[in-house]
């Protein structure tokens, strides 16, 4: 375990316990062939489409949860036949970790041309003083990178990748039939209204918030889909404090009425 997987597994879970900084779905069909799974404080979604399935992102590794999600959805995760990652942290892309269970083994994986640079030792995901720690996801090499705004179509569905640097230097956020944007840890929702993600979890915070300007000249999108705190159907709203970050310190913040006390429970 290096000290990045131990930072999200045993240091995260302690410090954001009670502090109502995430409110992931609960398992769940939120419409049009879309699903929601529930890995702890974060969501991985599949979508169907007529005979298609994807999947965008996939849990922590080797998670228990993840297939109990689909399970309950009636997913069968052997139908995905692609999976497209928005960034290598612990809880997005743990399911493709090579040393772990793939939870999709039939998935061609798709991430970020930039992204693949933590993949292959070139970025440091953290600097501790002079000190450089790399992601915990060891990827096999049969992965395919994406470029900001490249458009693929599989089967049915048309999935077009959309660079938001900041959170991770190769963050994607992914923009699906023209109507559901997903946005991994671009933004977080705040009362139903969007933030830049937290801080202690960003490479670069300014560099999201500028990046995170082109997600308004976005037309026509119908949800915008959060990763650790749920969806809206208010762009104007998700969009509104992009240039701020939330501050969770502050007495009786909780980033929505319902958050768990502990979402690692």
């Amino acid at each position: 375990m290096n000290l990045v997987e131990f930072f999200g597994t045993k240091v995260k879970p302690k410090l954001c316990g009670g502090k109502y900084m995430f409110a992931p779905l609960d398992n769940t069909h939120i419409c049009d062939g879309i699903y929601a799974m529930r890995d702890k404080d974060v969501n991985a979604f599949v979508y169907r489409k007529a005979n298609d399935v994807i999947a965008i992102d996939c849990g922590y590794k080797n998670s228990e949860n993840m297939i109990r999600g689909l399970s309950l959805l009636n997913i069968n995760p052997e139908c995905v036949s692609h999976l497209f990652i928005t960034h290598l942290d612990l809880d997005h892309a743990g399911g493709v970790d090579k040393r772990c269970r793939q939870l999709y083994k039939n998935a061609k994986i798709y991430l970020g041309n930039t992204e693949s640079r933590y993949a292959q030792g070139e970025l440091n995901r953290k600097k501790i003083g002079p000190f450089g720690l790399n992601t915990p996801i060891q990827l096999a090499d049969n992965y395919m990178v994406l470029d900001d705004r490249q458009t693929e179509y599989i089967g049915s569905i048309k999935i077009q990748a959309i660079l938001i640097p900041g959170h991770t230097l190769g963050h994607l956020c992914y923009l699906v039939d023209d109507r559901y944007l997903f946005t991994g840890d671009s933004l977080i929702l705040v009362r139903r209204k969007g933030y830049c993600f937290y801080n202690q979890w960003n490479v670069d915070s300014k560099f999201n918030m500028l990046s995170s300007q082109k997600l308004k000249n976005i037309d026509k999108v119908e949800l915008i889909i959060t990763s650790h705190s749920g969806y809206t159907n208010r762009m104007d709203e998700a969009l509104l404090h992009i240039h701020e970050l939330p501050n969770w310190k502050e007495k009786g913040f909780a980033v929505c009425e319902n958050a768990p006390y502990d979402p690692y429970n």
